[in-house]
C-alpha cells in the first residue's frame, strides 16, 4: 500500500467495485486524504493515514448501524463500502446541507482539550461558520448521542446552504 499513489489505491478499489474513478474530478482534498466520484455516481476517499480511516469507518458504520443518514437537517452520506488495505471508503454523494470527514472524530470518547483550548475552538468555529456556528454546533452535539465526537467542524467539512434554519446562504 505504502507504495501506491492516492490514483492507484482508488483505481484498484475501483476495480474490485466494476467502477472508474473521474480522476478530473476531485470533490475534496485535505489532511486525511483526497474524494473522488466513480461512475457509479458514489464517492471514494482514500486516506493517508491509517488512524483517519479507522475513524471514519467507525462512523459511518455507527451511523448506519442506527439508520442516521440525516442529523439536525444535515445530511450525511451513506457508507457503501471500505478496503482496510487500500485505505479506501466509498459513500454516498450528497448536497448541502450536510455533515461529512469524520476522520478526526472521536469514538465513544470527549477529546481532552483543555478549557483554553476548547474556549478558543468555539471562538474561531463561530467566527468560520458566520452566524451559523449555533445550527452547526446543535448537530455536533447531536452526534454525541451515538458516541461520536466530532472535532474538524468547518465550513467544507458541515455545508449550511440550503438549510432552512441558515442566517445565510453561503455556507
Amino acid at each position: 500500500m505504502d507504495q501506491l499513489t492516492s490514483e492507484e489505491r482508488a483505481s484498484a478499489y475501483c476495480k474490485k467495485r466494476c467502477s472508474v474513478p473521474d480522476f478530473g474530478n476531485l470533490l475534496g482534498m485535505g489532511q486525511e486524504g483526497s474524494v473522488w466520484p466513480t461512475d457509479n455516481e458514489t464517492a471514494i476517499k482514500v486516506f493517508d493515514r491509517e488512524r483517519n480511516f479507522n475513524s471514519e469507518v467507525s462512523c459511518y458504520e455507527i451511523l448506519r448501524d442506527n439508520q442516521v443518514y440525516e442529523i439536525d437537517g444535515f445530511t450525511i452520506p451513506h457508507l457503501i463500502d471500505s478496503d482496510s488495505e487500500l485505505l479506501v471508503v466509498e459513500m454516498t454523494i450528497v448536497a448541502p446541507p450536510f455533515i461529512l470527514d469524520f476522520g478526526k472524530a472521536y469514538i465513544n470518547q470527549r477529546p481532552d482539550f483543555s478549557e483554553s483550548v476548547m474556549e478558543y475552538y468555539e471562538q474561531e468555529r463561530a467566527e468560520m461558520f458566520e452566524g451559523n456556528w449555533d445550527l452547526v454546533d446543535s448537530a455536533v452535539s447531536s452526534l454525541e448521542q451515538f458516541g461520536i465526537f466530532y472535532w474538524d467542524a468547518r465550513p467544507g467539512n458541515i455545508d449550511c446552504r440550503n438549510h432552512p434554519l441558515a442566517k445565510q446562504n453561503d455556507g
